[in-house]
């Protein structure tokens, strides 16, 4: 009777150690993988957002937490655009997004989701093209704000039942918005933003 209460202890175990094994050889081979395909889906996102993409270069971050990183595209030696990674709040979370800005246009020319916790079948509707495709060819003279019957070029439509998940978005691309204008498009106009 004890040596087969030690004996059962001891196989389980082995069990567990093997199953712990495997599964750390399983995720040795699967990190380098699943961290080429996210830089590839960025790299897509980049393309995504800004259709002329080319020659791109990070640029410093500012102070400012919602906005994660900062990608130029440069175009026959100068700037033709800005891709922008933002973290706004939303209603569940953060929600990771990007949004292109042609340069020296200061035009949106693309929003995409890259990762979001909102509510399905209501915030979660922010990913769908129907939302993210009235931001492109957006100016960025103005802040955008989010409205109910969006009529103005200035106005986002909101997502039905989920207008904090539909100011989050815009919040995100304001501060992009900011940032840009604030820190790009003066150099454009030979102010003294840096290009």
């Amino acid at each position: 009777m004890l040596k087969e209460f030690i004996r059962l202890p001891l196989v389980l175990l082995i069990i567990c150690g093997l199953s712990a094994a495997i599964v750390n050889y399983a995720h040795g081979l699967t990190t380098p993988v699943i961290a080429e395909r996210r830089h590839q889906s960025i790299i897509l996102g980049y393309a995504e957002v800004l259709p002329d993409a080319v020659n791109l270069e990070e640029m410093p971050l500012p102070e400012d937490d919602m906005i994660t990183e900062i990608i130029r595209s440069e175009k026959d030696g100068a700037p033709n655009g800005y891709v922008y990674t933002v973290a706004p709040d939303g209603y569940s979370g953060q929600i990771l997004l990007m949004v292109g800005i042609s340069h020296p246009q200061a035009a949106i020319t693309g929003v995409k989701i890259l990762q979001q916790t909102e509510t399905p079948g209501l915030g979660a509707k922010c990913t769908e093209p129907a939302f993210t495709a009235q931001f492109t060819g957006k100016p960025l003279a103005k802040p955008l704000v989010v409205s109910k019957n969006a009529k103005k070029e200035r106005e986002v439509q909101a997502i039905t039942a989920s207008t904090i998940t539909s100011k989050a978005v815009v919040n995100g691309i304001n501060a992009a918005r900011k940032h840009y204008l604030k820190n790009y498009a003066a150099a454009a106009k030979g102010g003294k933003g840096n290009a």
